[in-house]
């Protein structure tokens, strides 16, 4: 895996390109996400005000916006793909473009090349979704009420974020679930996957040489960016779980097709099981026997083990 004579975009690039020159990468991925976001952040105001109240509200008013548009889902969600998706994949794609680099290849964009391991991720997926519950109740025994004004700010920022999915689910009806399918499920999936698995985990493997680093720091910053630190370490096993899954099937379409699944799966619970109350969905979500839970980290570790040791597709590193 680590050899790789042959792994370079013969158009645009003449030599595999070092560690530091991953560093590079890196920085400039940032920037560029920072400029999308505060581009169509600026964008996502101005066109959804207009559709909403027929005026464009400047970038400074977007949090005043965004409660305004709790009153249109739909335009809401537009929003909300507009600002925090886009910007994701616009960085990533600038990225690649930047540095001559082909995104199907940089990103790991091309279609699984072997079925078996691609289905063994899935599998290994599917199973550690029910664990979730087990990684709340952990994140639960870190006691934030002993710093009163981070436990306060934390508790905004949740009932912040509920209170928005809860907006956006809007009237139950057909129209509601599929642009809800498509905005809550889809597009986040596909634009937090060609970002954080895609161009993160990527250059930072180029960085440390190592890819269960570049899994787990490309995870925990998954998690910080999501600003849900009262879920943090759900969010951050469900990161590692997709990064795995990437990386062995070789494809980032193994993570973006099981982020999906989990975010299809949260939005069908909110239509049909908790009357569109989030956090009674991630109270019955998660809801795991222990003894269940005991048998499925069995299954996990065991695919884990094997997959991690015969997988033949594994993602190869782009850098020197």
């Amino acid at each position: 895996m680590d050899e790789l004579e042959d792994f370079k975009d013969k158009e645009t690039m003449n030599f595999r390109p070092d560690g530091v020159q991953a560093l590079f990468h890196l920085v400039l991925g940032i920037i560029f996400f920072f400029g999308a976001a505060l581009t169509f952040a600026g964008l996502a105001s101005a066109l959804c005000s207009y559709l909403a109240f027929g005026e464009m509200v400047p970038l400074s008013e977007m949090g005043g916006l965004m409660e305004g548009l709790k009153a249109y889902p739909i335009i809401l969600k537009i929003f909300v793909f507009l600002s925090s998706s886009l910007p994701l994949i616009a960085a990533a794609l600038l990225a690649c473009i930047f540095i001559k680099a082909t995104p199907t290849q940089f990103l790991s964009l091309e279609w699984p090349k072997n079925g078996t391991w691609f289905a063994l991720s899935i599998v290994f997926v599917i199973v550690c979704l029910p664990l979730m519950g087990v990684m709340l109740e952990a994140n639960k025994l870190i006691d934030f009420t002993q710093w009163p004004e981070l436990y306060n700010w934390l508790q905004l920022q949740e009932n912040t974020n509920n209170g928005m999915y809860e907006a956006m689910i809007g009237e139950k009806n057909a129209v509601s679930f599929i642009t809800s399918i498509v905005f809550m499920a889809l597009m986040p999936a596909i634009a937090e996957e060609i970002f954080f698995r895609g161009f993160l985990m990527n250059t930072l493997n180029g960085l440390f040489k190592n890819m269960h680093v570049a899994i787990i720091v490309t995870a925990l910053l998954f998690g910080v960016i999501h600003l849900q630190f009262m879920k943090f370490i759900p969010m951050f096993f469900l990161a590692v779980v997709f990064g795995y899954a990437a990386y062995w099937s070789g494809s980032l379409w193994t993570s973006i097709i099981a982020h999906f699944l989990n975010n299809a799966l949260a939005v069908g619970q909110l239509y049909f099981i908790t009357d569109g109350d989030y956090t009674k969905a991630m109270e019955e979500g998660t809801n795991v026997p222990i003894l269940a839970s005991g048998i499925l980290i069995a299954i996990a570790t065991a695919l884990f083990v094997y997959i991690h040791k015969h997988s033949t597709t594994k993602t190869e590193n782009f850098y020197v």
